[in-house]
């Protein structure tokens, strides 16, 4: 982006800049909001997902099901978060897989059924094999504890992105209208 705004500047086409500026900066903050930003990270309490416009915090005791039919799913007391950052494998990698993939996978009472996306060597499974293992942790933790369950999920909005993402898209809209 900084490339393609340096070369108008380079050839003397500071409104060449102008105008079609934002609509390079919302190009690359969209690639980035939509392939670099989502994640999802697993500590020992809790799992972090992140997306593309909120960011949700899951503790393992708020947890009731793990699914990776489509893209690793958690179904919590407070909802299903779909996880961008993990998708189930597609029809090639799916034909690639063998009965050796799905051996490590632990079989509890979470899972009744074992789909091509809980394959551990998937980005979906390796995920999904991650948190269940440390969910399971977490639920004998707290019979062992008697604790009562005090934790909630949490979601924040990443409002500066949107907003961002709304200023550029009226600048690149009033940008090329007028060039």
């Amino acid at each position: 982006m900084l490339t393609a705004v340096g070369g108008f500047i380079f050839s003397g086409d500071a409104w060449g800049a102008l105008h079609y500026g934002p609509l390079l900066a919302l190009v690359c903050l969209g690639i980035w909001m939509l392939y670099w930003r989502p994640v999802v990270v697993v500590e020992s309490t809790h799992f972090t997902i992140v997306n593309v416009a909120r960011t949700w915090v899951i503790p393992f005791t708020c947890l009731e099901a793990v699914e990776t039919k489509y893209a690793l799913a958690v179904v919590t007391d407070a909802g299903t978060v779909t996880a961008w950052a993990a998708p189930a494998p597609g029809r090639h990698q799916t034909l690639s897989l063998s009965l050796a993939d799905f051996r490590a996978v632990r079989r509890g009472k979470q899972v009744d059924n074992v789909r091509p996306g809980d394959a551990p060597n998937t980005e979906s499974g390796s995920v999904a094999f991650v948190v269940r293992r440390r969910w399971q942790d977490a639920v004998e933790a707290q019979k062992s504890s008697r604790g009562e369950k005090s934790e909630v999920v949490t979601t924040k909005w990443h409002t500066a992105s949107l907003v961002t993402v709304g200023v550029l898209l009226a600048l690149a809209i009033a940008g090329i209208a007028t060039a």
